[in-house]
Parts: structure tokens; C-alpha cells; sequence
């Protein structure tokens, strides 16, 4: 066999319109080759460098033609060690059945190239509903490698229970044959990088103790790469929470009848949406933070080698509307609500009479209004806080919010194939969400106090990105098993 000692090379097969140059290209990270509905797009093996380490191996990814034909394709490569079947095989099939023919001529060249078979599944259906998988099991037995197979097509993102489940009916099919050395799901869209991990470790346990050192040359390098990208991924995320989290709006000195409408706002007593500076304000935030939103979202796709671009629309609709508010207030109309709330209402924020209440579309919650004693606690917070101006920013709920949706939003991008095409934004997952919130809220984050102790932009996006970090490596461990 012709094997470059510097060289690992890996056969990606699969039966016909499978998926093979799709998942070529995500694993990969760029466009290669032909992708097509139709039969046969990959005519001949075609090689691609995976990898290449800083000793100059070199991780092959070859790209064969699909299996067309699987049961005479067996058949055929049964009967080579005959002359008859032999001269059926090269002289025959060549001038009658050219894709009978280039599928021998590949499989030959698998046999006598790689290391490790890569054999690629449609998932979408049940081992025993697909015919051609025993005839494949037999072409890869006359190949006499090791084989991992890995699971395409497996449809949205599923618990990781369901996943499991699916892997093992595939593993219980297949244990019959010795050579399969590992299923494991690997979807052309829909894979993590993180699986990768997993994938490497399978093919450093195909391998010979030979090509062995040159293969851990490869992994490190690959996991360099890899956290190098994560690690670009952090920064620019917790850039955008620290954006979101300074920023803030100045309203204009209200009246005393616009506070007094302000408050009753919040109380429920005017039933109209907010206008006027205080609504003027919260479009500012809006549009920033949406408009900061496609910036994160841009630079996440270019990071992981994406193609496209994120909605503003989409994003717009996502935003969150909690508002905290830090004004100075007139003791006059302090004293008159207290007057008015007597104690009585419940279930509105304590700081709403000494400027730090949460108006506008979220839900207000605290102690009674009137236990904050009207004018003393009005002047009381103006002078500790020493306030000189009206400012709107965004409330400690909302901060989590975006929290939420920021790392949502990288797991849908680092779950996105670049198979795939172009980036498309949808709805994550009920079990990513549930996931990620209960991360979240373990963590206990203080987001107020995490913008007062920080003493510059820097330190505050150091402590982001210790939440995100910490966030998504939970995340990663819980859904597949792996320590980044």
C-alpha cells in the first residue's frame, strides 16, 4: 500500500445522494465540489486537505462518487479475483456501464488509500427500510478498514436522549460487522463542532500505532484552530453585552403633570402606550441594541466560516422591553403618590417614587409604593445617588434576557453546516432554551452589581465572557458530553 507516512487520509462514502460533498463542505469550512439533488454529482474521488499541521502533515478528506447501483457493485468487486469477473469489472463495465464502472474504480481507490472510512447514513429512516445498507456492509468488508459511520439527515436539533436512542438502533444494526468501529450522529446542517471531538478521538483509536504521532500533530493542531475561534467568538460576544449593558438614554426634565401621567402609566390608571421622551428613549435603546445585534450576529458567522447574514426584522421582534429608569423627581409629586397609593397597591417596584422604577411594556413587580414615604425618599435617593440628570438603561431582567439570546444565538450558528448555505436565523430549540436559562439563572449573576464593581469597559467584558464561557461549556457538556 502507498501510504505517505506525513499523510492521514480519511474516504467520505455513502450511497447515492446521501449527502457526502454537504457534510465535506461543514467539515471543511468551505465550498467544495458539486451539491445537487440528483444522482451521482461526485463522479471520482476528489481530494481536500482537511488540515495541515505546522510539521507539515496533513489530514485528507477524500470526496468519492456516490454507490448507485450497491448490490451489483458487491457483486462485482466478489468476483475480481477471477479473470471473468475481472475482465467484466475493468473492460466491461467500462464501455456499457460507466457509473458501475468509476463506482469500482473508486472503491479500489479507497481501499488502497485511507486509513479510516468515514460511511455517511440518511438517518431520516430505519436501518432495516434501507436495502442498499447491507449490500454497502459487504463493498466496505472487501475494503477491510476501519469504518465509522456517522449519522445525516437527522432532521431539527433533538434532546440528547432522542439522539442516543437513534445511535444505538444504528449501532445494533450494524454490530454484526466488525469493522464499524463507532456511530455517531454528524449532521451535514445541524452538527456542533464540539462533536467533532468525539470524532476525532474515534479515528485516533482506528489508527495504527504508527501514524499515531503524526495524527496527534494533527489534533493539536485542529484543537488550536478551534479554540482560537471560540475564544473570538467570546470576545466579540461579551463586547456586545457590555455595549448593551452602558448604555443609556438622558430624558428631558419632565413636568410635574407628565410624571404624575408617567406614574399612572405604571400603575395601569392611564391605559395608553408611553409618549414623549420616555417612549423616544426606549426606541433609542431599541434600535441600538438591535442594530449592535446584526453586528454580533455578522461577526459570529464570519468567525465560524459562515456565509450570509442575520434579519434586523427578526431581531427587532426579539428585543426585550424591560426598562430601569434613574431620574431625579420632584419631592412634590413624590409626596403626592405616596398620598395616593396609601400603602395599598402592591406588586409595583419599590423605587418607583425615588426614580429607579421599571416602566414601559414589562411587568412591575416590588414592594408598596406607599412604604417608601413620599418626599424623604425622594430627596434621600436624589442626594446618595447623587443623580444630576433623568436616565433610562436597561434593567438587570432585561440584561438576562440578552444574556439568553446572545448565547442562544451562538449555539445557532455553531450549530450551522456550511453545507447548509447561506445563514438563516430561526426559532432555537425548546430544549436549548430550557437549557440555557436553567445555566443562567444557577449562576445567580447580579448584573447590577457586575456594572458597578467593574472599573472600566474592560474589566466588565473580562466578567462576560467568564459567564459566557462558563454558560456554553455547561451547555456543551449537557448536550454532548464533551469538555472543551
Amino acid at each position: 500500500m502507498n501510504k505517505d507516512p506525513q499523510k492521514i487520509n480519511l474516504s467520505l462514502v455513502s450511497h447515492t445522494n446521501v449527502g457526502k460533498t454537504t457534510l465535506a463542505r461543514t467539515l471543511l469550512g468551505r465550498d467544495i465540489g458539486e451539491v445537487g439533488d440528483r444522482s451521482h454529482v461526485t463522479i471520482e474521488p476528489e481530494d481536500y486537505v482537511l488540515l495541515r499541521a505546522p510539521d507539515d502533515s496533513e489530514l485528507i478528506l477524500w470526496d468519492t462518487p456516490g454507490f448507485g447501483d450497491s448490490v451489483r457493485l458487491a457483486e462485482r468487486l466478489k468476483a475480481r479475483s477471477n479473470p471473468i469477473g475481472w475482465f467484466t469489472s475493468e473492460i466491461w463495465d467500462r464501455l456499457t456501464d460507466k457509473s458501475l464502472w468509476l463506482n469500482q474504480q473508486a472503491i479500489k481507490h479507497v481501499r488502497d488509500k485511507s486509513l479510516v472510512i468515514l460511511y455517511l447514513v440518511n438517518a431520516s429512516e430505519s436501518p432495516e427500510a434501507v436495502p442498499y445498507v447491507k449490500a454497502e456492509m459487504d463493498i466496505l468488508a472487501w475494503v477491510n478498514k476501519p469504518v465509522i459511520v456517522l449519522l445525516n439527515q437527522m432532521g431539527e436539533a433533538r434532546p440528547p436522549e432522542e439522539e442516543k436512542a437513534e445511535v444505538e438502533l444504528w449501532g445494533d444494526y450494524l454490530k454484526p460487522y466488525s469493522f464499524v468501529k463507532a456511530v455517531m450522529p454528524m449532521d451535514a446542517f445541524a452538527r456542533c463542532w464540539v462533536q467533532e471531538y468525539e470524532l476525532w478521538k474515534e479515528i485516533e483509536s482506528c489508527l495504527s500505532d504508527a501514524d499515531k504521532p503524526t495524527f496527534a500533530s494533527l489534533h493539536a493542531t485542529w484543537i488550536r484552530q478551534k479554540q482560537a475561534l471560540y475564544a473570538s467568538s467570546l470576545e466579540a460576544m461579551a463586547a456586545y453585552m457590555v455595549k448593551v449593558a452602558n448604555d443609556k438614554e438622558v430624558l428631558a426634565s419632565q413636568s410635574l403633570i407628565d410624571r404624575l401621567r408617567s406614574i399612572g402609566r405604571s400603575l395601569g390608571f392611564i391605559k395608553k402606550d408611553l409618549h414623549g421622551a420616555m417612549e423616544d428613549a426606549q426606541v433609542a435603546l431599541s434600535t441600538r441594541a438591535a442594530d449592535w445585534l446584526c453586528t454580533l450576529t455578522q461577526r459570529l458567522i464570519n468567525i465560524n466560516g459562515l456565509e450570509g447574514s442575520g434579519t434586523k426584522a427578526e431581531i427587532l421582534r426579539r428585543m426585550r422591553s424591560d426598562w430601569e429608569t434613574q431620574a431625579t423627581i420632584d419631592p412634590k409629586a413624590a409626596s403626592l403618590l405616596g398620598a395616593v397609593a396609601g400603602g395599598a397597591v402592591s406588586g409595583i417596584a419599590a423605587d418607583i417614587a425615588t426614580g429607579g422604577a421599571t416602566l414601559g411594556l414589562g411587568a412591575l413587580g416590588g414592594a408598596i409604593v406607599g412604604a417608601l414615604g413620599g418626599a424623604g425618599a425622594a430627596a434621600a435617593y436624589n442626594v446618595q445617588k447623587g443623580h444630576k440628570e433623568n436616565i433610562i438603561t436597561w434593567s438587570p431582567a432585561s440584561m438576562e434576557g440578552f444574556l439568553l439570546d446572545t448565547v442562544l444565538l451562538y449555539l445557532a450558528v455553531a450549530h450551522f453546516g456550511r453545507g447548509r448555505g447561506q445563514w438563516e436565523d430561526s426559532e432555537s430549540p425548546a430544549f436549548w432554551k430550557k437549557l440555557a436559562e436553567d445555566i443562567i439563572k444557577a449562576q445567580n449573576i447580579d448584573f447590577k452589581a457586575l456594572k458597578e464593581k467593574a472599573a472600566d469597559a474592560d474589566q466588565l467584558r473580562g466578567e462576560y465572557t467568564k459567564i459566557l464561557d462558563k454558560t456554553l461549556r455547561e451547555i456543551f457538556k449537557s448536550l454532548y458530553g464533551v469538555t472543551i
